[in-house]
Formats: C-alpha cells, sequence, structure tokens
C-alpha cells in the first residue's frame, strides 16, 4: 500500500512541473504528492491549459513507482482513471473513461489526467500523475468546448479534501492489483467503464471520418476498433478522435 504524503501550497504554475523539479533535486519517495489551490499554469495533453477556478477544484500530482516495463506504462493511466471512476461513480452515475485520459459524464469533461513517465532502460522509472477534477467551479469561460463540474451535476458543493482522500483510498485499490500483475482485472473493468463502449460512434482520423465499435484498448494504450464494414483498425493517441456531436 503506498502512504501519500500531500503538501499543500497556495498557487503554483503546474503541480506536475512542482514534483518534477522536486524529484530532480530530492529523488521523492513513492506516494509524494503536491496539492494546490491555484494552479496559474495549469497543462493537459499536447500542452493544452486546464481551467480551474481559485479554490474550488481539485488540482494535483503526485509520483508512483510501479515495477512495469516500459511498453505497460498505460496501465498506470488505467488505475489511475478506474479510482477516479469509483469516487465520482459512488456520488453520481454515468462516469465513464474517454480514452486516453479524460474523464466524462455522459458527453461533458469532469477530469484531465497528465501523466509524464520517465524510463530507465526498458523499464518504468516513475510516472508523475497530474489531475484537474472539476468540483464546485459553476461557470467556465475558457474556450474549452465541454466542460462540466460535479456540482453543477448534483447541485450542492463537495469537500474537496475529503474527495482527494476518497480518491487515494481506491487508488490504493486498483494499484494493488497492478502491483500483483492482476492486468487482467485492471482491463477488464477499465473496458466496461469506456465512454461509449456500447455500438457504434462515429470517429475521425487524417480527415475521415468512419463509424466504429470499440473491441479493445491494450496495455500499451492501443485503441482497437472495428468499423461497420468489418474492418479492425488500431491507434495510438492522437491518432483518432471521437466525433462529440455523434
Amino acid at each position: 500500500m503506498v502512504t501519500f504524503d500531500i503538501a499543500y501550497i497556495e498557487s503554483t504554475g503546474s503541480t506536475n512541473e512542482f514534483l518534477k523539479k522536486k524529484e530532480i533535486k530530492e529523488s521523492c519517495t513513492e506516494g509524494t504528492a503536491v496539492v494546490t489551490n491555484e494552479q496559474t499554469k495549469g497543462k493537459g495533453q499536447q500542452g493544452n491549459s486546464w481551467e480551474s477556478e481559485k479554490g474550488k477544484n481539485l488540482t494535483f500530482s503526485f509520483i508512483l513507482k510501479p515495477h512495469l516495463q516500459a511498453y505497460k506504462m498505460f496501465m498506470v493511466s488505467k488505475v489511475v482513471s478506474l479510482a477516479i471512476i469509483d469516487v465520482l461513480n459512488s456520488i453520481e452515475n454515468q462516469f465513464t473513461i474517454k480514452w486516453p485520459n479524460d474523464i466524462y459524464y455522459k458527453n461533458k469533461k469532469i477530469a484531465g489526467i497528465l501523466i509524464e513517465n520517465q524510463l530507465l532502460g526498458s523499464n518504468l522509472k516513475h510516472s508523475i500523475i497530474g489531475i484537474g477534477l472539476n468540483i464546485n467551479q459553476e461557470e467556465f469561460t475558457s474556450d474549452a468546448p465541454n466542460p462540466v463540474s460535479l456540482i453543477q451535476i448534483i447541485k450542492k458543493e463537495t469537500n474537496t479534501n475529503k474527495l482527494l482522500h476518497s480518491f487515494f483510498k481506491e487508488l490504493n485499490k486498483w494499484y494493488a492489483e497492478l502491483e500483483n500483475e492482476n492486468f487482467e482485472v485492471i482491463n477488464v473493468s477499465y473496458k466496461a467503464s469506456s465512454y461509449r463502449i456500447s455500438g457504434f460512434h462515429k470517429f475521425t482520423s487524417n480527415n475521415e471520418f468512419f463509424e466504429a465499435e470499440i473491441t479493445d484498448i491494450a496495455e500499451d494504450g492501443q485503441l482497437h476498433l472495428k468499423t461497420k464494414l468489418g474492418q479492425h483498425k488500431t491507434f495510438y493517441f492522437k491518432e483518432v478522435e471521437y466525433c462529440l456531436s455523434d
């Protein structure tokens, strides 16, 4: 079981950057975590920004050091996503994991995950995981197309610190499965919790639009699709997108 050592800071540019610098300086123990009330340069995948009103949401990062070969590093994303889903679905139903790094409520985004991995040879040295989770923010002003917060869903405020500790509790359950190499348990649960896992939906890749169903999300993060014509397609991150108007 990981003991999470949580530091609370008022403001920082990016909690991931904060932890990366700390790791370089002092080699952090597994479970080192930082939570901030204000993240001025929050970021998502591919340098995208993350909007978060001061004091209203959960913006935090932590470090894990799993015993994994590098090609299985997406398993870290799977257990983190499942922990978030378990916590949110204990409050309200219909939360899903939108491959590869978002958490959705119906067709709206409530959380983003940014994982930055450091490799050592063919193995994973450590993962710095950043999470932005919209909790008590009632209005969004950025050009993000589809944000939603927990308060907009359940119509009441949530104690962010209690939610944080609930997340770490759930994460320890899934992380134990990872450390015990129970990959199939994780894979099955992740697929079952995935956004638009049932039926055919619209996707786009290289300006081509097609309808397909998700058949698998592999341990290396590759998305497996099957079109209505029976064609099998596989994609890594940023190679394909959901058509959200579907």
